[in-house]
């Protein structure tokens, strides 16, 4: 047997990658039907319907970071579902707020992952649920201290 399949089995995160594709795979083709992208739909949900969202505030809601968010903004801003706004409070910040075909294509979005998720609490045992969030809340300490840890490593 090959060894990366002994390896891949006992590894967390190739399981959450495999499990995210497979949701991924999923959203796109859906996503696909309006013209639309996963990440075009999660950046539209990201986005306050009713007064727009600093455009600062919008990559830490997806956990991204500002320069991929930027192409994407770019991308919907140039299809028509956002536009940017000075910020009638302070002039230097920037709003991005939804066209109307952004709040429809939002609208549809989050009706997208609420089936899905929906459907995964339905399939799920309860208690099961409850620690999955348990474990998957605890990642991104985790992740930091063991980042903190390797980097020292590298520098030693």
């Amino acid at each position: 047997m090959d060894d990366y399949e002994i390896y891949a089995e006992q590894i967390i995160v190739h399981k959450v990658r495999s499990a995210w594709f497979e949701m991924s795979r999923m959203f796109n083709q859906v996503a696909s039907a309006y013209n639309i992208t996963l990440s075009v739909g999660f950046t539209l949900i990201a986005i306050y319907e009713k007064d727009g969202t600093p455009v600062t505030k919008i990559a830490p809601r997806m956990g991204m970071e500002p320069n991929s968010l930027s192409r994407i903004l770019k991308s919907i801003e140039k299809d028509g579902l956002i536009e940017r706004v000075p910020d009638s409070k302070d002039k230097r910040k920037v709003l991005v707020k939804l066209t109307k075909k952004g709040q429809n294509i939002r609208k549809i979005s989050i009706k997208s992952v609420f089936r899905l998720n929906n459907a995964m609490l339905e399939d799920f045992d309860p208690i099961k649920v409850k620690h999955f969030y348990e474990i998957i809340n605890s990642v991104p300490k985790s992740t930091s201290k063991t980042l903190d840890k390797m980097l020292k490593e590298i520098e030693e």
